[in-house]
């Protein structure tokens, strides 16, 4: 049977007509970054941009796939489109007074985009009164009326009747981010946790992720004492924005906290992790090109790659995509992948590292039998390629931390069953998927491993 993939959308597109209007530029995020392998490969031509000198498509596209300091540092000065990149990505970042600046006056405009963002930033700023003023003249879509309305209401204290507008603007508009973050933000003020956090995690499929998102998603994990997710969400923020001054802040409060949660067994996997990160570079069969490429980057041991984000290799001279999956397979058959060092020097553990795994997934594999060709491709696929419902997506892609189809079969069904949140529904749905490519997952120790 022929395999269902994701739909992959032509980022060339996006190259070859890119966006005159703000709003053009907000559509097109919401085309072009639908799904993980969509973003990789938008992100990738945004690179190419950038190394190409292109600054107006190195901006558009920079904004397009969240990397706000980077479209700061292309946007160009002579346009509404200009002004919208340079004073959303200010607000992104957290610089309000800033973003007031860059868009003084645009509350004017005929761009709805453009003037939501005004007024977003006006209010991030604690400019009530420049606020209310701008909203009276402010041309708005019906989403937008009802979301600022709400706004409106707040800076009066009718909190409650916020809410009902916050609720009336996502019936007409469910996918309306304001709305959704701000009916998540009162929910969490009023002690509404469970709202706040499912409204939350709500964005987490969306990509690019918004930082104010993981911030305030990272403090409801730490009040759970769920400091290995609030590291999660707060590291994510720094990669974007290592001078989040914030983020590093909560950051290290998580990761202080956690260390007061380690046991023996956790000590001891640690352990294991650095002796693994200590191999060198020299005992892992690579290509010719990647090798040049890591030993041209001073790369000579595991924890010095993983150090480094996918992003850091890809900026590198002649380090391409081919180089980048073979790099990341050699780390995935040992439990690990790129970008897991913390600021202070120490390692995450992923969850699937475990020092005792071998390098050969075939060998793992082997209660498969003999893989056919197609298998082998299927084994070195994306979990995003799928396309499986997002309640099973999470439950491996964000709690296990898989990223292959090969990572899925090293874990049984029940190990799987054992999961929060992950049910016989998802089960038969992920194993129809696995039937697909004439693949299969373990029913169970006994099976495979022998009768102990």
């Amino acid at each position: 049977m022929q395999a269902t993939q994701a739909p992959v959308v032509d980022s060339a597109a996006f190259f070859a007509a890119p966006p005159s209007t703000p709003s053009a530029l907000v559509d097109a995020r919401s085309r072009f970054i639908t799904n993980l392998a969509n973003a990789e490969k938008f992100e990738s031509a945004v690179r190419e941009a950038r190394n190409g000198g292109n600054q107006v498509l190195a901006a558009m596209g920079s904004w397009v796939t969240g990397e706000y300091q980077k479209a700061l540092d292309f946007v160009g000065h002579t346009s509404e489109l200009d002004t919208f990149v340079k004073g959303n990505s200010e607000f992104e970042l957290g610089n309000f007074a800033a973003a007031c600046a860059t868009l003084k006056g645009s509350h004017q405009s005929q761009d709805p985009q453009l003037v939501a963002c005004t007024l977003h930033a006006l209010l991030a700023d604690n400019r009530a009164e420049e606020f209310i003023a701008a909203l009276k003249v402010a041309q708005l879509s019906a989403t937008d009326q009802l979301y600022f309305a709400g706004r409106r209401k707040e800076l009066d204290g009718a909190y409650e009747a916020a809410a009902v507008d916050y609720r009336s603007a996502i019936e007409l508009d469910p996918k309306h981010f304001a709305a959704r973050f701000r009916l998540a933000f009162r929910a969490d003020l009023h002690g509404d946790e469970l709202l706040a956090v499912s409204l939350y995690e709500g964005f987490l499929t969306s990509l690019p992720i918004p930082a104010a998102v993981l911030l305030n998603l990272g403090i409801l994990y730490e009040d759970r004492n769920d400091f290995e997710r609030a590291c999660g969400c707060f590291g994510a923020v720094l990669r974007r924005d290592p001078n989040n001054q914030v983020a590093r802040l909560y950051f290290h409060d998580s990761h202080d906290s956690l260390d007061m949660f380690y046991d023996e067994n956790r000590e001891l996997k640690e352990d294991q992790l650095m002796k693994v990160l200590r191999t060198p570079i020299s005992d892992f069969e690579l290509s010719v090109r990647a090798r040049n490429c890591l030993t041209n980057m001073n790369i000579k041991s595991l924890s010095e790659l993983v150090s480094h984000t996918e992003e850091d290799l890809l900026e590198f001279k002649n380090f391409g995509e081919t180089s980048l999956n073979e790099i990341k397979r050699v780390l995935n058959l040992k439990g690990l992948r790129l970008g897991i060092r913390r600021d202070d020097g120490t390692f995450v553990i992923p969850d699937e590292f475990d020092a005792s795994r071998s390098i050969d997934i075939e060998t793992e594999l082997a209660w498969l039998g003999k893989l056919s060709e197609e298998q082998r491709e299927a084994l070195d696929l994306q979990i995003s390629t799928l396309n499986l419902s997002v309640r099973c997506h999470r439950a491996l892609v964000e709690r296990l931390n898989l990223q292959r189809v090969s990572d899925i079969l090293l874990y049984s069904e029940e190990d799987l069953l054992g999961m929060p949140n992950f049910g016989i529904t998802s089960l038969n749905e992920l194993q129809k998927k696995l039937e697909e490519y004439g693949l299969r997952l373990r029913s169970g120790r006994g099976e495979d491993y022998g009768q102990e």
